[in-house]
């Protein structure tokens, strides 16, 4: 989901955490949010595909714009 629909879910109280946490490839950082109905929803660019980070303060403050004032950090 882009981070445009992810703030209109956080507005709406469906957004339980953000969590940043390692992605499975090329030792970057993916962001996520679990929906408070259950499930995961990956911060995804306009086309769908997985926004990565190679900076973990700029994945935590990408997790924050959403509206969240703290970021679970899963460790590598």
């Amino acid at each position: 989901m882009t981070i445009t629909e992810l703030k209109h879910l956080y507005q709406r109280n469906l957004l339980a955490e953000a969590i940043v946490e390692p992605a499975e490839s090329d030792g970057g950082w993916i962001v996520e949010f679990r929906h408070t109905q259950g499930g995961f929803l990956l911060l995804t660019d306009t086309h769908g595909a997985e926004c990565q980070y190679e900076d973990l303060d700029l994945a935590s403050k990408t997790a924050m714009a959403v509206g969240f004032s703290e970021v679970r950090i899963e460790a590598k």
